[in-house]
């Protein structure tokens, strides 16, 4: 019995267990996680999971401190301090995207301002590269947060919405409009990669103006 016990503890990793956990609150939300629904998944005793991470609650920390560290490696790319800018704030509105339960039990714990502070950091480094100082540079940092922050909740609140009538294409093709073209985008689905991409782009175009 022992040592079939410890074949199971085997057969499965601490990094497995961590990731398969994700895997499951990303999917089914905080409450969807229980160490029975963990060790199905993986397809190992329940006990195999107390033995790698602990109990519940401390398997949730190890998540939670994961995510906290976890944007301290977003990557700049480009040659331009723009391009270099826009390209933070594409890479952590991703990551947020793909982590929003997550992203709210860091925030349950009171751990939001630690999570941030690395691509905060990131972010001074491009900004003050691009020659802004002092409450400017301060500024122009947290206007990109907002503006990543506010767009991932309106898409958040757009995608858990019940369907919408009249819906935005009744509502504009209702009735002529003195501009037709302009009523007709405005009617037509959002694309939000799109959108995010061009705002953001204005954005940092206007906060590095004249550097």
């Amino acid at each position: 019995m022992a040592q079939h016990s410890v074949d199971r503890r085997e057969t499965v990793t601490r990094r497995a267990v961590l990731d398969a956990a994700r895997r499951l609150i990303e999917q089914q939300g905080v409450a969807g996680l229980s160490m029975r629904k963990l060790a199905a998944e993986l397809g190992v005793a329940v006990t195999s999971i107390y033995w790698h991470v602990g109990n519940r609650e401390a398997l949730l920390d190890e998540l939670v401190q994961e995510m906290v560290h976890g944007l301290d490696t977003l990557p700049a790319r480009g040659t331009t301090p723009m391009a270099r800018v826009v390209s933070l704030a594409m890479e952590l509105r991703r990551v947020l995207r793909e982590h929003p339960h997550l992203i709210g039990l860091v925030n349950e714990r009171g751990l939001t301002p630690a999570m941030f502070l690395p691509s905060q950091r990131t972010l001074v480094a491009e900004i003050s590269a691009a020659g802004l100082r002092g409450t400017r540079a301060a500024e122009a940092v947290r206007a990109l947060q907002y503006h990543v922050i506010g767009f991932i909740l309106v898409e958040r609140h757009t995608d858990r919405s019940p369907e919408q009538r009249p819906s935005a294409e009744e509502l504009w093709l209702a009735e002529p409009a003195p501009d037709a073209a302009l009523a007709g985008a405005l009617a037509t689905p959002v694309d939000a990669d799109r959108l995010f991409a061009v705002s953001t782009e204005a954005l940092v175009r206007s906060l590095l103006a004249d550097q």
